[in-house]
C-alpha cells in the first residue's frame, strides 16, 4: 500500500474535468490517491472497495465509474474488477530503474485477456523511461501481436527479467570486489614503494620526495614481481659501487635504479647468497 498519492494541479483546470459531476471528481481523486492505487495506474478495484471507502451505495459507484469511463478518464472491467487510469504514467512518470522493475512486476499480474491490457501496453511504451530494454522489447512484441498472450508467457518473461537482474547484481558485486582488491593492492604497493624510497634516501643521503614521479618507478617493479628486499639489495649494492664516484653517484636515483630495462640486470648481479639489506 502506498503512503501517499498525487493529483496534478492542472487537473482542476482541465475543461473535461470541470464538466464532471461532483461524485465523479471525488471518485477520480480517490483513484489517484487511494490505498489500492499502484504506480502502474492499473490495479484490481472491486466496486465493494469503493463503496466501503467512500461510504457509497452500489448505484452511486456504478454511476461515477460509468461517467469516468465515458469521458476516457478510466477503463473498467466489470467482470474482474480491474481498472486502468488513462494517462496515469504521463502524469506519474517512472523515476528510476528500480521503479521500472516494480512496474514490470505489477504488469505481470494484469490478466492479458482484459480489454484494458493493450491500452496499458501502449501507455508503458509511450512513457516507459527507466524500463529494462528486454521488457520494452517484450512489450513491443505484445503490441504487434494480434493474439492474446497467455499468462504463463508473461510469468516466464518476469522470471527471465529477474534472472537478468540477479546476474547483473552478481556482476556488479564482482566488479566492486575486484575494484576493492585493486585499491588495496595499489595501497600496498604505494606503502612498500615509500619504504624503499626511504631506504634509498638513508643509504645515499639524498632527499627524494615521495611524489608520483619518484614512486612510480618503484611501484612498477613491485607490480612486476620484485620484493621490497630485492629493491633494497639493489640500492645497497649500487650505493657501494657508485657512491664514491661523482659521475656515477648521480645515477643513484629512482628513475635509473628502477628503470625496467636496468633493474633486472641489477638484480641479476646480486651475489648468492643474497646480501641482507639493512633498513635505515
Amino acid at each position: 500500500m502506498r503512503s501517499y498519492g498525487a493529483i496534478q494541479t492542472s487537473f482542476w483546470g482541465n475543461v473535461e474535468a470541470q464538466q464532471l459531476s461532483d461524485q465523479a471528481k471525488l471518485l477520480i481523486a480517490y483513484l489517484l490517491t487511494g490505498p489500492h492505487t499502484t504506480m502502474l495506474g492499473c490495479f484490481r478495484l472491486p466496486k465493494g472497495y469503493i463503496e466501503s471507502d467512500l461510504q457509497w451505495e452500489r448505484d452511486k459507484s456504478e454511476s461515477a465509474l460509468s461517467e469516468l469511463s465515458r469521458n476516457n478518464f478510466v477503463s473498467y472491467d466489470d467482470s474482474s474488477g480491474w481498472l486502468l487510469i488513462q494517462n496515469f504514467l504521463r502524469f506519474n512518470p517512472i523515476c528510476n530503474p528500480r521503479q521500472g522493475v516494480c512496474i514490470q512486476r505489477l504488469f505481470s499480474v494484469v490478466p492479458p485477456h482484459l480489454a484494458l491490457w493493450k491500452p496499458l501496453i501502449n501507455s508503458l511504451l509511450t512513457h516507459g523511461k527507466h524500463l529494462l530494454s528486454t521488457f520494452t522489447d517484450h512489450l513491443k512484441t505484445l503490441q504487434d501481436s494480434g493474439d492474446t498472450v497467455k499468462k504463463e508467457d508473461v510469468t516466464d518473461q518476469e522470471q527471465e527479467e529477474e534472472q537478468e537482474q540477479e546476474q547483473n547484481k552478481k556482476k556488479e558485486e564482482l566488479e566492486e570486489k575486484n575494484l576493492m582488491i585493486e585499491k588495496e593492492s595499489k595501497s600496498t604497493y604505494a606503502m612498500q614503494a615509500l619504504e624503499v624510497l626511504n631506504f634509498l634516501n638513508n643509504k645515499t643521503g639524498c632527499s627524494y620526495r615521495p611524489v608520483d614521479n619518484n614512486l612510480k618507478w618503484i611501484i612498477g617493479r613491485l607490480h612486476a614481481g620484485a620484493s621490497v628486499k630485492d629493491c633494497c639489495q639493489v640500492i645497497a649494492k649500487k650505493t657501494r659501487e657508485w657512491h664514491a664516484n661523482p659521475k656515477m653517484a648521480e645515477f643513484l636515483r629512482p628513475a635509473t635504479l628502477f628503470h625496467p630495462s636496468k633493474f633486472d640486470q641489477y638484480v641479476g648481479q646480486l651475489i648468492v647468497p643474497q646480501e641482507v639489506a639493512q633498513h635505515g
